[in-house]
């Protein structure tokens, strides 16, 4: 999601896009229906299209001007959604049985969607829900030596959704490489980011500051960073000096951690003026976490 991009509006449609879905009885009968007799076909032809989208995509410009990636590892939302957008031309008019199977699939109220979450706690992960399978078209971008496309029972996939910012801090730390720090130096930011992430190398970001668990948390009033700020393991590493003096000197951060007393009064506040629907005043705080982000990567190149 580039900076102009971060709006509760994009946040919402994003977070929608990202959820799974529960598996009830009808999408398990249209799944077994539609799907369960081309399982085999469907990858085959999956392994077509991702074939086809790495031609054409392992070579632009996007992937040429990002030395911090090699293709195709951490490229797995742009391999995703690239894909996505080829089977939905290709559901336009479908040519073999598994696409029409597909298609009638849909048709009939069949869920295929985006979903983006854990992975066996170990990695955050874009994939596919269909129906009741686990549809990932970018299994090789942790692992290159993986195949490139798995279909699995949603059950055994050991995919879930992201509730709280105890397993987000976790994964960020084993899949990107860095560590997690308890936001308490930016209080007024801390209700919608509470954590602090300093990068594999050594730029300090407000975390989830695009990702679908900042929407929960504001959905839920603030519940998911609430929790995680007063989770007092969560507090006991401080944030590194240079980082430290860096949000002080630039953003006026705290020299010392806020006490707890008025942290809560900072979430009541939040509560009370109905900062997660208003625009106006959840907008500044989008922007500057953004801000920090970018200004922190310039200091790194800098230094």
């Amino acid at each position: 999601m580039a900076a102009q991009d971060l709006t509760l509006e994009q946040l919402a449609t994003r977070a929608g896009e990202e959820a799974p879905v529960e598996i009830n009885f009808r999408q398990n009968k249209l799944s077994k229906m539609y799907l369960a007799p081309h399982v085999d076909a469907l990858k085959a032809e999956l392994q077509q299209l991702r074939t086809a989208f790495d031609n054409g995509y392992k070579n632009s410009a996007e992937v040429r001007n990002n030395p911090r990636r090699t293709y195709p590892k951490g490229y797995c939302l742009e391999i995703t959604k690239g894909v996505r957008d080829m089977l939905q031309n290709q559901l336009q008019n479908p040519a073999t049985p598994a696409m029409k199977a597909l298609r009638d699939f849909c048709a009939n109220g069949g869920i295929a969607k985006r979903v983006w979450g854990n992975l066996r706690n170990n990695y955050f992960q874009n994939a596919f829900q269909m129906g009741n399978l686990y549809v990932d078209v970018a299994n090789d971008t942790v692992n290159p030596s993986k195949p490139q496309i798995e279909i699995l029972p949603w059950v055994k996939s050991g995919f879930y959704a992201i509730r709280d910012y105890n397993m987000y801090g976790k994964l960020a730390e084993k899949y990107w490489g860095g560590q997690v720090y308890a936001n308490r130096c930016l209080p007024e930011l801390s209700v919608m980011f509470p954590i602090l992430f300093v990068n594999r190398y050594g730029e300090l970001e407000m975390h989830a500051n695009y990702q679908t668990i900042l929407y929960r948390n504001m959905e839920q009033n603030f519940k998911l960073s609430e929790m995680y700020l007063f989770n007092r393991k969560n507090s006991m590493i401080p944030l590194p000096e240079q980082h430290q003096v860096f949000l002080q000197k630039e953003f006026g951060a705290l020299a010392e951690p806020v006490a707890d007393d008025d942290l809560r009064a900072i979430f009541a506040n939040a509560r009370a003026r109905n900062l997660r629907f208003d625009v106006s005043l959840s907008q500044p705080l989008l922007d500057t976490a953004l801000e920090i982000g970018k200004r922190s990567k310039q200091q790194a190149v800098s230094l």
